[in-house]
């Protein structure tokens, strides 16, 4: 984004567009010629670079436009202050010695020596970087220079954020892209609402001058969200831009106007929220059996989708988690719709809406709510999965025994029969631990034949080295080898460090 004063656009019959930058051959020769005052000034102050791009705002262009890409090539740039001392220590020295006037020449050399005695530093220095932290006496440190196209693309996408800064909504749609989209929506803490079909949807954003506080917040959010919208195939933008004297005005733009825009959108940060990303690593610091997705695919509502934060996946079943912040009004009172949707009508939706108690809105909220104040609370989350966990595996038990499972080889892994049957390897170890196939047993997670467990079986010999059987039960299918052993009577009897053998336990008989 630029500063307001530098967004260059024209309005025509209630219409306002950026003055777009082609990538002609004078403006490329425009963005080649600062790119090299940048690239020739590394190690300079600021001011001088600005003082040589000053002489550009007499030539042709606009000194808005100067400015502006002036402003793009900053980012570019590693701008740093150079002092001995906190610049701003050495200006409170100064004026309490001073007291703010200094009546001569010769007073004022006098209160510079006494401030370089107490700072410990000499008296030119004093003078050099009484200042340094101000803007324009920041040095250069480096510059990773851009392509003259690349400038003039970032130019474009920073006009288009500067003007959307000042919207009262944006909506677009878009060719593809929508999982990105969706998920940026929901990183950047976004008001939305989303119609149409799968696929095919229309999403309207809230802009900043909606929002009654935390505007430029928002307006940045909103900011990074349209390099996602660009980085689509194709796509429509269109949005109300409030002008001078409040005037309301229109602004439209598509992938067919052909601007020069950057290739790709940048990658999205890992998490917007610090919410979020401390309950993301709570909740894996627990090694739960529940997966936790982040952003996960939207849920079908009616006059849109439903786009949650989180989702715990366990044996290819969902609950979801929806956090409850940012919002006005309006915004709530959509959401609450489609949480009701949910409940009533998409039994297949298990869905968890965590709401900040400060907001006092739990009481609104269909379904399973949970109220927090500063973190997410991981106990009734928990507490929520574990019951669902025993609802998944009951209902799979019953399923399971109307399966016709064909077992089949000497050893056959029960994690691939369940991924076979699309059931879970829980469901499958309790049935078999009371019911194997016949002529199998279960041993750990593995169904063995019983003429292959004899012939295991027949392999230990008294004082067998564990390193030597468990590699020879590897080649035989065996994954597990220690569970074989303990379940055919054996015990390991450890002589040293690294070294091992097998000894029977009392007596066993391995049956088929």
């Amino acid at each position: 984004m630029l500063q307001s004063e530098l967004l260059v656009a024209k309005t025509f019959k209630g219409f306002i567009k950026p003055c777009y930058l082609s990538p002609t051959p004078p403006l490329l020769d425009l963005a080649e010629t600062m790119i090299e005052i940048y690239r020739s000034n590394v190690g300079r102050k600021r001011s001088e670079i600005r003082s040589q791009l000053r002489l550009l705002e007499y030539g042709p262009h606009n000194f808005r436009l100067i400015r502006g890409l002036s402003a793009v090539l900053d980012r570019f740039s590693d701008f740093s202050t150079e002092s001995p001392l906190d610049p701003r220590a050495i200006r409170e020295k100064v004026f309490s010695l001073s007291g703010g006037f200094v009546p001569s020449r010769s007073k004022r050399d006098e209160i510079l020596l006494e401030a370089s005695k107490d700072l410990g530093i000499p008296p030119e220095w004093i003078e050099r970087h009484m200042w340094s932290d101000l803007e324009g006496e920041q040095n250069l440190r480096s510059f990773s220079p851009p392509s003259p196209e690349e400038l003039l693309a970032q130019y474009n996408l920073s006009l288009t954020q500067t003007l959307l800064f000042k919207s009262k909504f944006v909506e677009f749609s878009a060719d593809g892209n929508w999982k990105r989209i969706f998920r940026s929506i929901k990183r950047l803490g976004l008001m939305y609402s989303i119609s149409g079909s799968i696929g095919n949807y229309s999403v309207l954003v809230e802009g900043p001058i909606s929002i009654i506080k935390m505007t430029e917040r928002y307006g940045t959010s909103l900011a990074k969200l349209v390099p996602e919208i660009l980085a689509s195939k194709q796509w429509r933008l269109h949005a109300q831009i409030i002008g001078r004297g409040s005037r309301l005005l229109n602004f439209e733009l598509e992938s067919s106007d052909d601007v020069h825009f950057p290739d790709k959108a940048p990658e999205p940060e890992t998490y917007d929220s610090s919410l979020e990303e401390s309950f993301a690593k709570r909740f894996a610091s627990l090694g739960s059996k529940w997966s936790l997705l982040r952003e996960p695919d939207p849920i079908p509502v009616p006059g849109g989708v439903m786009l949650p934060d989180f989702a715990f996946e366990l044996h290819g079943r969902k609950v979801y988690l929806e956090i409850v912040g940012f919002w006005t009004p309006e915004y709530l009172r959509k959401k609450i719709s489609k949480l009701q949707h949910i409940r009533d009508r998409r039994s297949d939706v298990d869905i968890i809406v965590a709401v900040d108690s400060e907001l006092g809105v739990s009481g609104e909220i269909p379904g399973s709510v949970i109220t927090f104040k500063g973190d997410l609370p991981l106990k009734p989350i928990l507490d929520y999965l574990e019951l669902k966990e025993r609802e998944i595996v009951a209902s799979e038990l019953e399923a399971v025994k109307h399966l016709q499972i064909n077992v089949e080889g000497a050893c056959v892994d029960v994690n691939d029969l369940a991924a076979k049957h699309g059931v879970s390897k829980e469901s499958l170890l309790k049935i078999f631990s009371s019911s194997p196939p016949e002529g199998y047993a279960l041993v750990g997670e593995t169904l063995i034949r019983g003429d292959h467990l004899q012939k295991l079986s027949s392999l230990i010999t008294r004082g067998s080295s564990l390193e030597i059987l468990t590699e020879t039960f590897r080649r035989e299918g065996i994954n597990d080898p220690i569970s074989l052993l303990r379940y055919l009577g054996y015990t390991i009897k450890w002589r040293g460090l690294g070294s091992a053998e097998v000894v029977k336990s009392p007596s066993k008989e391995v049956t088929s």
